[in-house]
């Protein structure tokens, strides 16, 4: 009988020796529930090792956790700038005013007809349209330049009749503004902007939004910005259709963007897909990000490993967690690195994920099963070795 070359046992042991020693290759989608949760136990080493690896603040959801990240964003409301003075009535540099004067018979000033009786009638001047100069002035015969910026219609005509009344006889003045160019609000929409002036009305935020057509898309989906000065504020178009506090009075300056799905989050690890998911500012919880992202894959996830990561202000952190990190000389305002822990094998964890808002930028990552791993490895073992007994198996016949 014709010997083998290699023995048959040899050859199979050579091989599980070879693929226990690459275990440490398995490919992986991400690091597990266990070197998620030692980030924990870094801010416990030495500085020197706190150097080489930031310190992560680690929490486990629980009932009172989830009550905190239940909360709104603090941009996320207008109702404290409604109180805001307006400054709609004041005219100001590029406005076009109307200006008609009056002067009671007998006319000295504008000058008139005097009847046989003695008496005349009243004399009515109109002027040309004036234009505010950018030094907030308009021309009047017999006045000269008058400053009007910054003031109303109102204080505009007693102005003007008062300093007419030392030179005609019972003079009235009537303003009105022709064309409104300084008291704007911009109004900006995907593809289109248009310039809204304010009048007397009082304009509002849904004003704004009817007069660059109104939305294309369902009101969940649209996220209103407003530019004050340097405040910024982003809520949803649905909260201000719903709650009138929030459909604030606009301020000349004002500048409303309208953004559809402006946020997003990420989805990484052992979901139905690795994406961004993008979102409107009506909010998306933890339990609805979930089913965005097609909800936790059978044969790989660990349920117990499902971690959101964000940065948030310190201020913001339980309080039990706060010291610590002001002790490392930290501030109230400054963002810490901060990982959420759900454990989906606890039935109280289904509750806690309908308050758990999603953030901006935030990544949600479901870690592998260790039994996944398992998997991965016995598959990376036995296969070679099944191939290589069906080469030694023909080598043999």
């Amino acid at each position: 009988m014709k010997q083998k070359p290699f023995s048959y046992h040899r050859t199979v042991l050579m091989l599980v020796v070879a693929a226990l020693s690459a275990c440490s290759t398995v490919p992986t989608s991400g690091p597990s529930m266990s070197q998620v949760l030692s980030l924990k136990e870094q801010n416990n080493h030495t500085q020197q090792q706190e150097s080489a690896l930031p310190a992560v603040e680690v929490i486990d959801i629980d009932n009172d956790n989830s009550q905190l990240l239940s909360a709104n964003p603090t941009n996320q409301d207008l109702s404290d700038l409604g109180g805001a003075s307006s400054n709609v009535d004041m005219v100001g540099a590029g406005d076009v005013l109307n200006i008609t004067l009056w002067e009671a018979p007998p006319a000295v000033l504008f000058g008139g007809a005097i009847n046989s009786v003695g008496s005349g009638t009243a004399q009515m001047v109109k002027l040309p349209e004036q234009l505010v100069s950018s030094n907030g002035t308009v021309s009047i015969p017999f006045l000269g330049q008058l400053k009007v910026s910054g003031k109303t219609i109102s204080q505009i005509q007693k102005e003007i009749v008062s300093r007419l009344s030392r030179k005609a006889n019972q003079p009235q003045a009537l303003v009105t503004i022709a064309q409104n160019n300084s008291a704007n609000v911009v109004v900006i929409r995907a593809g289109k902007s248009v310039r809204m002036p304010l009048t007397g009305h009082r304009e509002r935020v849904l004003d704004a939004v009817a007069a660059i057509g109104g939305v294309e898309t369902g009101v969940q989906d649209i996220t209103l910005q407003l530019t004050r000065g340097n405040q910024v504020r982003t809520i949803s178009l649905e909260r201000v259709t719903s709650d009138p506090t929030q459909n604030i009075t606009l301020r000349s300056g004002d500048v409303l963007t309208m953004m559809a799905t402006p946020l997003s989050f990420t989805a990484l690890g052992a979901v139905g897909k690795n994406q961004q998911i993008r979102f409107a500012a009506r909010g998306l919880n933890l339990g609805e990000a979930l089913g965005e992202m097609g909800g936790l894959l059978d044969r790989r996830a660990d349920p117990r490993g499902v971690f959101m990561f964000r940065y948030q202000p310190l201020h913001t952190l339980p309080e039990n967690r706060q010291a610590a990190w002001y002790a490392k000389g930290l501030h109230a305002q400054n963002d810490v690195p901060v990982v959420y822990r759900v454990d989906l094998k606890n039935p109280n964890s289904l509750f806690w994920l309908q308050r758990i808002q999603m953030r901006d930028k935030d990544v949600v990552y479901v870690a592998n099963a260790p039994t996944t791993e398992l998997q991965k490895f016995l598959q990376f073992v036995f296969s070679p070795i099944t191939s290589s007994f069906y080469n030694i198996e023909r080598m043999g016949n």
